[in-house]
C-alpha cells in the first residue's frame, strides 16, 4: 500500500536531536519548533539519522520524537509533509522492528544504513549485506531508502551495481549517498530512470546525495535533490539553490545558470563549514545564529563545539547567514 503522503523531488534535512544541557534529556519543544521552521521553508524532514544521534536514543525516545514531529507538522498546517525516519541498527530483525515502530508512531518512510558494527565480518561480504537489506525490504511495512554512508558504517561502501540490485525491490524507493560519489549517483539515476526499469518498478526511485555542496552538479547528473545536515541552519538558502538549479536546467538560460552557480558557491562554503564543525558545531550554530535552545548539546561522547570550531563557523557561515536573512 502506497503511503498517503507522497515523497517528492527536493531538499531534505536530517534534523539534529536537541538535548538539554546538564540532563541530556530530549528537548521536545525545540524539536517541534525546528520541524515547523524547516517545513515552513519548504525543506523536507528526516528524523533519527546520523545528525539526529539515533544511536544515542532509546526506543521510547525514538517513537516520542516521531510522534512529536508529526504533531508539529499537523498543527502547523503541514499535514501533507511526509516523515522519513532512520531505522537502521545492527541486525535485520531489530531493523524491521524499528520500521514497524516508526510506522506506528507516524513515519511514512524508512531510511536504513548498513549494519556497520560487524563490518569486520560482513563488510566485504556482498551476499550477506544484500540478504540483510532484502529481509528488511521484504518485511518493512513502509517503503525503505538505502543509506550509504561509509563514515558511519565502519567503511562499508556500496557501488552502483549493488545499489541497482537493491533498487529492483518493490519496497525500495531510493538511496541516500553520503559518499560524495557523483558518478555513482549518476549511474544509479540513469538506471532507475530508464523506461525498462520504470516498467518493472512503477514506484519512483529517488537518488539523493548526502551533501549540499554539489547539489547543482548532482541535479545535472539526474539526481533528485539532496539530504543535507546544513539544512538545519540555512534551509531557505538551500531551497533557493534547489529551485534556481531546477529552473536553470529547465530553461537552459545562461543568466539562470549563473544565478544557480552563485547560490551553489554560497552553499558549498557553508556546507563544508558544517561538515568540519560536526554535530556539536551544528547545534552551536543553531543556538548562536538562529534561536537559542534549538540546538542544545550532543550526548557523550560527542563533543561540544570548541572555540576553534566557533571561530571557523563565524567565517564559514557568514555569507550564507546573510543570504538566509535576506530572503
Amino acid at each position: 500500500m502506497a503511503p498517503q503522503r507522497p515523497f517528492i523531488d527536493g531538499v531534505y534535512c536530517p534534523l539534529i536531536t536537541p538535548f538539554k544541557a546538564g540532563s541530556e534529556d530530549v528537548d521536545f519543544e525545540a524539536i517541534q519548533a525546528q520541524v515547523a521552521r524547516l517545513a515552513a521553508a519548504d525543506m523536507g524532514i528526516v528524523l533519527l539519522g546520523t545528525n539526529g544521534e539515533a544511536s544515542h536514543l532509546s526506543d521510547k525516545e525514538r517513537t516520542d520524537i516521531i510522534r512529536a514531529s508529526r504533531e508539529a507538522l499537523d498543527k502547523n498546517g503541514f499535514t501533507h509533509v511526509p516523515l522519513l525516519v532512520g531505522t537502521g541498527t545492527g541486525s535485520a530483525k531489530e531493523t524491521v522492528r524499528l520500521c514497524f515502530e516508526a510506522k506506528d508512531a507516524g513515519a511514512d518512510y524508512a531510511i536504513t544504513i548498513s549494519p556497520g558494527y560487524f563490518s569486520f565480518a560482513v563488510g566485504r561480504d556482498k551476499k550477506a549485506l544484500k540478504s540483510y537489506f532484502l529481509e528488511v525490504l521484504d518485511k518493512s511495512p513502509i517503503p525503505v531508502m538505502i543509506y550509504n554512508f561509509p563514515g558511519a558504517a565502519a567503511g562499508i561502501d556500496f557501488d552502483s551495481d549493488f545499489l541497482s540490485e537493491l533498487a529492483e525491490h518493490q519496497n525500495c524507493f531510493g538511496a541516500k549517498l553520503t559518499c560524495a560519489g557523483i558518478g555513482k549517483g549518476h549511474r544509479l539515476s540513469a538506471y532507475t530512470q530508464s523506461e525498462a526499469y520504470k516498467k518493472r518498478h512503477p514506484t519512483k526511485f529517488f537518488v539523493l546525495p548526502g551533501f549540499a555542496d554539489y547539489l547543482l552538479p548532482a541535479l545535472v547528473s539526474r539526481q533528485n535533490g539532496c539530504i543535507t545536515g546544513t539544512g538545519n541552519v540555512i534551509p531557505k538558502t538551500i531551497v533557493a539553490l534547489y529551485k534556481a538549479s531546477v529552473h536553470a536546467l529547465k530553461t537552459g538560460g545562461v543568466a539562470e545558470m549563473n544565478k544557480a552557480l552563485e547560490l551553489q558557491d554560497i552553499v558549498s562554503e557553508a556546507d563544508w563549514a558544517i561538515v568540519k564543525a560536526g554535530i556539536g558545531g551544528t547545534k552551536y550554530a543553531l543556538d548562536q545564529y538562529i534561536q537559542q535552545g534549538l540546538g542544545g548539546v550532543p550526548r557523550s561522547p560527542l563533543p561540544v563545539a570548541t572555540d576553534e570550531i566557533k571561530a571557523m563557523l563565524e567565517i564559514g557561515l557568514k555569507r550564507a547567514l546573510e543570504y538566509e536573512k535576506s530572503i
